[in-house]
């Protein structure tokens, strides 16, 4: 296959033979074209593409995927620095991913299905193919289903019946989000980011927050805010708390956002807009935004 914009495929395997048959050319064939390959799969699957590639092995870049998908915003940004720092001529970059999805919850799943689905868009020129391998033995029905669905192409080039239009995919998986709990803390605020700035210093600390994540919390609380008052109403609500895992700051704005990806597609670096954003997916774990008649709620999660 030639050309400069994506194929992104999905691989849905049963054993090791089906996976090796379906990697191992794609990897050999990247290599003599000098093309670099990553692989961000499972342990034993790295093990058996060492095994059968040898010294070549040497020459792919092997991550381990619970680093690499670490959060969207994050993988989304590591993503699209591979494909621009080492593509130097070549005609394309070659990546075998596993995300791990059976560590995810039901809101974090589908977090990682809409960035399945934006790749599409956000590395739709990119001179990129990536095969996303899915272990059917360990994964459920669902998870299985929405691959095809994610991916405009199976493994071996073959179209998939159940693409779908990804921004119609991520409105779809726009779920529900439970409400704060009972005991958060509140602040309103108008034209003035520094009060969010100094009442999220104070709370994130007091929910036991590591310093460090307090500081990309700062960040990304004050792009969300400015944008709130630059470009929605003007003023707004801001509410932390925190669950087991996470601290979680909710950014309410009365405005109405239209955007519809948020975000999630690298900004120009000649643009004037669309940066803040980019930047809080890359500071936070999870970041869910919704509008509705009322305004615009975008929720930070930070691990604790």
């Amino acid at each position: 296959m030639t050309g400069s914009s994506l194929i992104h495929q999905a691989l849905l395997y049963q054993d090791a033979q089906q996976f090796l048959a379906a990697v191992l050319p794609f990897i050999t064939e990247g290599l003599d074209r000098d093309e670099p390959v990553l692989a961000v799969t499972t342990e034993t699957n790295c093990g058996l593409l060492r095994g059968e590639l040898g010294k070549a092995a040497n020459n792919v870049q092997f991550v381990e995927p619970a680093h690499w998908y670490d959060a969207p915003g994050r993988t989304m940004a590591a993503c699209h620095r591979y494909v621009q720092e080492r593509r130097d001529g070549r005609e394309r970059v070659r990546v075998i991913g596993e995300p791990v999805w059976n560590r995810w919850d039901r809101l974090e799943t589908a977090g990682w299905k809409r960035f399945e689905a934006s790749l599409n868009i956000a590395l739709a020129a990119a001179p990129a193919w990536m095969i996303c391998s899915y272990d059917q033995r360990e994964l459920s029905p669902e998870v299985l289903a929405d691959a095809r669905r994610t991916h405009p192409q199976l493994s071996g080039g073959r179209a998939s019946a159940e693409y779908a239009e990804p921004s119609g995919l991520c409105a779809e998986w726009q779920l529900e989000l439970p409400p704060p709990e009972k005991a958060h803390a509140t602040l309103d605020f108008d034209g003035d980011p520094a009060p969010v700035r100094r009442f999220v210093v104070s709370e994130a600390a007091r929910l036991g927050l590591p310093g460090g994540r307090v500081d990309d919390l700062i960040l990304a609380v004050n792009e969300v805010a400015t944008n709130a008052i630059r470009h929605g109403a003007g003023s707004g609500q801001v509410r932390l708390w925190r669950d087991q895992r996470y601290v979680l700051c909710e950014v309410f704005d009365p405005g109405q956002a239209t955007e519809g990806l948020f975000g999630v597609v690298p900004p120009s670096p000649d643009s004037e807009g669309g940066h803040g954003l980019w930047i809080t997916r890359q500071l936070c774990d999870l970041v869910e935004i919704r509008t509705f008649p009322t305004g615009t709620t975008v929720r930070l999660y930070i691990r604790l």
